[in-house]
């Protein structure tokens, strides 16, 4: 029994074997132009079945397709970047799976430059790159750029200055500081278009460091200009109303009334400070001074007595 069932199992194998290796894959399978093509296999009554992936490392992201009898597949611009695997099918029968190369820029024709703007105070530059070096490999020098260039103020868009180059870094003159301007690349294939435009990069041109130099001197000789105006304009003033300005700066004169002053001048006895030196006067000590007309009065009336008595 046992050996029964060992003989079904090998047969079994057998069989899926022969189903799985029963078909030729396709062969030659290569992209041409925007197409992907491969040469049939020996029996035409196969169905393929075509599966792409945008990363190749991963085996678990390949997506399918479609399934078809035709030999060719034609690639549209979202596969750009993408492998495809084509294999034959024939009921259970599968054969092995058959790559192509990484869908490139010459099989689409939708492909763009990609610009890069570098923007500095000294200097303005654009730089390209291609998505892949495939057209450059194809067509050497006679795939161009042509660079276009507009000043956009306030919203309202300048004419488009152009200029078409085979460099891939161009130095960008004559634009002026402080403005906003945009940049866009197309390819130009046999000084035709080819493909598509690249997106547009804006950026504000900052001054030249001449620029900001020369806007520091003009301030400077501007603000000079200011203060020498100011201070003969002060100058003339005081020269023409230096009257009236000398009366209006004098200190305010109090005018003290008559019966304030009696008061303070004639109100009060004066009264003789004691000398530091004496040490005899005490703090209260008092020293009364006699005023000189009543000190002659009573002399007067000394000499009058004693010559009554004479």
């Amino acid at each position: 029994m046992i050996r029964h069932i060992h003989v079904a199992a090998v047969l079994m194998l057998i069989i899926n074997i022969e189903r799985t290796f029963g078909l030729n894959p396709p062969q030659d399978v290569k992209i041409v132009g925007s197409n992907l093509q491969w040469k049939p296999s020996d029996d035409d009554t196969v169905l393929y079945s075509l599966q792409y992936n945008r990363n190749p490392k991963s085996e678990d992201e390949w997506l399918n397709v479609s399934s078809h009898i035709g030999t060719q597949f034609r690639i549209t611009p979202e596969f750009f970047g993408a492998v495809f695997r084509v294999r034959a099918e024939k009921g259970n029968n599968m054969s092995d799976w058959q790559y192509s190369d990484p869908v490139q820029c010459i099989n689409v024709k939708t492909c763009v430059p990609v610009p890069k703007l570098i923007v500095t105070p000294v200097r303005v530059s654009l730089t390209m790159a291609h998505m892949d070096q495939s057209l450059e490999k194809e067509y050497g020098d006679h795939l161009e750029f042509n660079i276009l260039i507009w000043k956009v103020d306030k919203g309202v868009y300048t004419q488009v200055q152009s200029f078409i180059t085979n460099s891939k870094n161009n130095p960008i003159e004559y634009l002026e500081s402080g403005e906003n301007y945009c940049f866009q690349v197309k390819y130009l294939l046999y000084t035709k278009l080819y493909g598509n435009a690249s997106k547009e990069i804006c950026a504000v041109i900052p001054e030249t460091p001449e620029a900001v130099r020369r806007h520091v001197l003009l301030s400077c000789i501007l603000a000079t200009l200011f203060v020498s105006a100011v201070c003969g304009v002060c100058i003339f003033v005081l020269f023409k109303h230096h009257k009236k300005l000398k009366r209006c700066l004098q200190p305010l004169q109090l005018e003290i009334p008559d019966h304030y002053r009696e008061v303070l001048y004639n109100g009060f006895s004066l009264q003789a400070c004691p000398s530091p030196s004496s040490q005899s006067l005490r703090s209260y000590d008092i020293i009364t001074v006699i005023e000189n007309s009543n000190v002659e009065l009573n002399g007067q009336k000394e000499e009058q007595e004693k010559r009554s008595f004479a």
